[in-house]
């Protein structure tokens, strides 16, 4: 796929994927389908071992789906872009390695929808968060503001931001637990690739199979987790992995894992 409303590239351990779709990053269904196909890609990369998404230029990480565009919210095509909007989501929180938002200038609505449920969320001290849907007269409908912001955030702090539908910036995010940390502008991308190299050192198949039972914890029920965290504890513990790093602890050496 040739694609026109993102731009990827590949550094080190490492993607980048910029949302590009100027001057705000609005998304659209294009957008949308390129974020899967490039995930789709990256998933079966092995030197590939996070992703870091941002915005780009200064304006906005993503200012949401495009509003101007009336036909992304037909009956046919607003259930479209729901489907695929969620279709992200279930891809960002499932993914099998680290996806990291870089997160600067205006990010609302949709923005919100691809950054929140990122594994770590780095806020830039330019970044603007807004969740303001009802007051257009509309609802998130992406599985996150209804849907998982409860699991991650709590209720109360959730309606807080969600109720009064006001602007808030990168520290006020790290209170609410929406962003991981703030940086100035320009140390940014730089502290997002720290984050990644950061998670080139560990198992990938542990990295793995944790995502996946810290998703299971809420997705399914009390046992359906406790259950999900015996079965991924007994694949991980007994793997060559799992042998490598307590070797290299005992040899104090750094680990070489292999995803085995």
């Amino acid at each position: 796929m040739n694609y026109t409303s993102i731009i990827v590239q590949k550094e080190e351990s490492y993607a980048i994927i910029y949302l590009n779709r100027p001057p705000v990053n609005a998304v659209n269904e294009t957008m949308l389908r390129e974020l899967l196909d490039a995930f789709d890609k990256f998933e079966h990369d092995e030197s590939v071992r996070s992703i870091i998404i941002t915005g780009m230029g200064s304006k906005a990480f993503c200012a949401g789906v495009e509003l101007s565009q009336q036909d992304n919210f037909s009956q046919d095509s607003g259930k479209t872009m729901r489907e695929l909007g969620r279709s992200i989501v279930n891809r960002i929180e499932l993914f099998p390695k680290v996806v990291i938002a870089a997160v600067k200038g205006w990010c609302i609505a949709g923005g919100t929808g691809i950054a929140w449920p990122c594994d770590i969320r780095i806020a830039a001290e330019s970044a603007k968060f807004r969740a303001a849907d009802t007051y257009l007269g509309m609802l998130p409908s992406w599985g996150v503001g209804l849907v998982r912001m409860v699991h991650y955030v709590g209720r109360n702090k959730l309606l807080d931001f969600m109720v009064l539908g006001e602007t808030f910036n990168g520290e006020q995010a790290v209170a609410y637990g929406i962003a991981s940390k703030v940086v100035p502008d320009d140390q940014l991308m730089e502290e997002a690739k720290t984050v990644a190299r950061r998670v080139a050192k560990s198992s990938p198949l542990a990295m793995k199979y944790m995502k996946k039972a810290v998703a299971l914890s809420y997705q399914g029920t009390f046992a359906e987790a406790k259950a999900g965290e015996e079965e991924v504890c007994a694949l991980v513990n007994n793997s060559e992995d799992c042998a490598e790093g307590l070797k290299a602890f005992m040899e104090k050496r750094d680990p070489i894992f292999r995803g085995r």
